[in-house]
């Protein structure tokens, strides 16, 4: 029976490993394609808008830089939590490691006795990871916690808080675009892991005349 479980464990994550390798999930894109307006004042009035998404876009960046520069506080108390509950984690696997051990030691040596916390000695193989709740067999050791790190928790805070902050430049952009005359056109492309049927990004509809594409790949 244990020679047909280990024969199991290696033989599932091979045969997904190789499902995943041979289908790798498709990436897509929304592809953005800015058809530039066909008169000189129109073209300059485009120009603005590029000045004010420049404009735009530092904003956001300051506003960004501002918000990671006020984190450092917060990522400090939010490691020392993380500290503290992984020292009750860390403590508690070592004992659940010390029973897996002791346990798996004695059904090396009699077959048919385990020792239960709360319970003391089972005359029942098998009876440790079923009728008393204690998850650990020969089978499913206890995996260890893992140690939380101050640059792990910064960076998680920084996503969570400041990579998220509003930042309307494209949608501000687009509008002062059609405004001045121009063309938006919007599609969904496939950018990697594609098939055959996929749809592909295209090139500039107006090679040379001013006109500009963008990719942004979709969550």
């Amino acid at each position: 029976m244990n020679i047909r479980k280990n024969w199991l464990k290696w033989l599932l994550p091979s045969v997904t490993l190789a499902a995943l390798t041979g289908c790798a999930t498709p990436q897509y894109a929304t592809q953005t394609t800015f058809v530039p307006p066909p008169t000189e004042v129109g073209r300059s009035c485009v120009a603005r808008c590029h000045a004010q998404l420049t404009q735009c876009q530092n904003q956001c960046a300051s506003a960004r830089q501002t918000c990671i520069s006020g984190i450092e506080p917060i990522a400090q108390q939010a490691f020392q939590a993380g500290l503290r509950d992984y020292e009750v984690a860390r403590q508690q696997y070592e004992s659940d490691r010390q029973f897996y051990e002791l346990n798996r030691s004695l059904r090396m040596g009699f077959a048919s006795s385990v020792f239960v916390p709360g319970y003391g000695w089972v005359m029942r193989p098998g009876f440790y990871g079923g009728g008393f709740g204690y998850p650990y067999t020969d089978d499913y050791a206890p995996e260890p916690p893992i140690a939380p790190s101050l640059n792990g928790v910064r960076e998680q805070l920084i996503h969570e808080r400041c990579d998220s902050l509003p930042c309307p430049c494209a949608q501000k952009f687009e509008q002062c675009y059609v405004g001045c005359g121009g063309g938006v056109q919007k599609s969904v492309v496939c950018i990697a892991n594609c098939s055959d049927k996929d749809p592909k990004p295209q090139p500039p509809a107006l090679p040379g005349a001013g006109s500009l594409q963008t990719l942004t790949p979709l969550p």
